[in-house]
């Protein structure tokens, strides 16, 4: 079985908006329904489960209903940090096997793509966990002091992570086993298993499936959302 659990326990501060990002209006439908809808359609995915933050579960709930999305089965309270909050919806799924796929994705990165979304579960089933990357374009600094830079950083030893990523149950169970008995919380998963000493297995990420952070991201996402790819293009 293939979980997908979407991450919306965060308030998202940074966009300065009075409610959370994930349940921002664009085009009228909530960010988080666009993220809901591209996994729900997905062949390989069988099953949702979201961490909402606390007090818009029932409002999730509605959303759930309204779009018709079938495969969620569960909507859990989040918890004080990522790391918490994934955990919660983590342990929200019962007893997964251990060769059952998780795959973990912000709900605020609603442009995931359906050939992320197979590559992730499809290195995960290789080798017990994957993280959709992309690499760096751009030169890369080191930051020296907040004002200036020192030195350049090679970027072909560079990647970018993003979300989804993904962990098989036998994985999960061994993650927080070795992070409670070390005492190690990360944000992500896989910097969570960096930490433990174990790989991340590289899956293909997406220029497109970007993260919702400030008002110039929705402005981006709109953008997006208007925009075909030429016939032409490869």
């Amino acid at each position: 079985m293939n979980i997908a659990l979407i991450l919306a326990g965060g308030m998202g501060s940074r966009m300065g908006q009075d409610i959370p990002k994930q349940f921002i209006h664009v085009d009228n439908r909530p960010v988080i329904i666009y993220t809901l809808l591209a996994v729900q359609r997905h062949p390989e995915i069988d099953r949702i489960q979201a961490v909402c933050i606390d007090g818009w579960e029932k409002i999730l709930q509605g959303y759930a209903r309204q779009y018709n999305i079938t495969k969620l089965t569960g909507i859990v309270s989040g918890g004080e940090t990522r790391f918490d909050s994934t955990r919660l919806g983590m342990e929200s799924l019962g007893d997964v096997a251990d060769e059952d796929v998780i795959i973990v994705h912000d709900s605020v990165r609603p442009l995931v793509t359906a050939e992320s979304l197979s590559d992730t579960i499809a290195v995960c089933r290789s080798y017990g966990n994957s993280m959709t990357i992309l690499d760096c374009a751009d030169t890369m600094y080191a930051r020296t002091d907040r004002q200036y830079t020192s030195k350049e950083v090679e970027r072909s030893g560079l990647v970018r992570g993003q979300t989804p990523e993904a962990v098989s149950g036998r994985r999960m169970r061994e993650m927080y086993a070795a992070s409670d008995a070390r005492n190690i919380r990360m944000d992500s998963i896989s910097a969570m298993q960096n930490a433990l000493g174990w790989n991340i297995h590289f899956a293909k990420g997406s220029e497109r499936n970007i993260k919702l952070t400030s008002t110039e991201d929705i402005e981006l996402f709109k953008a997006l959302l208007a925009v075909e790819k030429d016939a032409w293009l490869k």
